[in-house]
C-alpha cells in the first residue's frame, strides 16, 4: 500500500538510515525540525489511511442500507397484504361462530349459511411473515448499518414484539380449535350433517363457540400490526428519498 511504503521511507530517514546520503551527517540536534517533518508525513500518512478506509466503509453500509430497506419494503408490503387477509377471515369466523352459537334444535341449518361459515368451524388462519431478510441481518451483526435509530427501533419493535406476539396469540388459539373443537366435530358430528343443530347446542360445543370472543382481541392484534406496518414504510420511503 502507497502509505505503507511511505513510512517505510519517512521513517528511514528520520532515523537517519537513508542509503544514498554519504556526506556529513548532521546532528541529531540539527536533525530535529527534519525529524519532526518526516514524523508529521508519517502520522498524515496513517491518518489519511484510516480516514480512506472509514469513508469507504460508510459508502458500503450506506449500500447495504439502501438495499436492506428496498427489500424490506417489499417484504411489508406483501405482509400487509396477508395481514389484511388474515384479519378477514377471523372476522368472518367471529360471524361464523355467532350463527353457529344460535343454531339450536328445532333450527334448520340454511344451506347458503352453512355454505358460508362452514368452514369457520375447522379453519386454521396463521400469519407467514417474511422475515428472512431481517434476520439474516440480524444474525450477519449488521443491523447497525440503519443509522436512523427511529427507524431501527420501530424494525426492531415489528418483529421482534408485535409479530411474535400476534403468532403466539393465533397459535394457540388453533391449537386450542383443533384440539377440542375439531376432535369433538369428527366424533359427534354425522356424515350428512343432519345432527348440526344439535351438535351445535351440546355443552362442550358452546363452550368451545364461546372461546370465539378471543378472536376479537385477535383481529385487535391484526390490525395493530398492520396501522405499525404501514407506518414503517412510511419511514423506510422517508429514509429512502433522502
Amino acid at each position: 500500500m502507497i502509505e505503507v511504503d511511505l513510512i517505510k521511507k519517512h521513517g528511514k530517514k528520520a532515523l537517519g538510515m537513508d542509503e544514498h546520503e554519504h556526506h556529513h551527517k548532521p546532528t541529531w540536534r540539527e536533525r530535529v525540525p527534519e525529524i519532526l517533518l518526516e514524523i508529521g508525513i508519517i502520522v498524515f500518512a496513517i491518518m489519511l489511511s484510516i480516514q480512506l478506509h472509514s469513508w469507504h466503509e460508510h459508502a458500503l453500509d450506506r449500500k447495504t442500507e439502501r438495499k436492506f430497506l428496498t427489500g424490506l419494503r417489499k417484504d411489508l408490503q406483501q405482509d400487509l397484504q396477508e395481514l389484511c387477509d388474515d384479519s378477514l377471515s377471523y372476522c368472518t369466523q367471529v360471524r361464523g361462530y355467532r350463527y353457529f352459537r344460535s343454531l339450536t334444535p328445532p333450527a334448520t341449518v340454511n344451506p347458503d349459511s352453512l355454505k358460508a361459515f362452514g368452514w369457520t368451524l375447522r379453519n386454521s388462519t396463521q400469519l407467514v411473515p417474511n422475515t428472512s431478510r431481517f434476520e439474516g441481518l440480524k444474525s450477519a451483526g449488521k443491523l447497525d448499518v440503519i443509522e436512523d435509530d427511529e427507524l431501527l427501533n420501530s424494525i426492531l419493535d415489528y418483529y421482534q414484539e408485535q409479530l411474535p406476539a400476534l403468532i403466539n396469540n393465533t397459535a394457540m388459539f388453533t391449537d386450542y380449535k383443533q384440539q377440542n373443537m375439531v376432535g369433538y366435530l369428527d366424533s359427534h358430528l354425522s356424515a350428512d350433517q343432519q345432527n348440526l343443530p344439535a351438535v351445535m347446542a351440546s355443552p362442550p360445543m358452546q363452550n368451545y363457540l364461546n372461546r370465539g370472543n378471543e378472536m376479537r382481541d385477535i383481529v385487535g392484534l391484526y390490525h395493530q400490526v398492520m396501522e405499525h406496518s404501514r407506518q414503517l414504510i412510511r419511514q423506510i420511503d422517508k429514509q429512502l428519498a433522502e
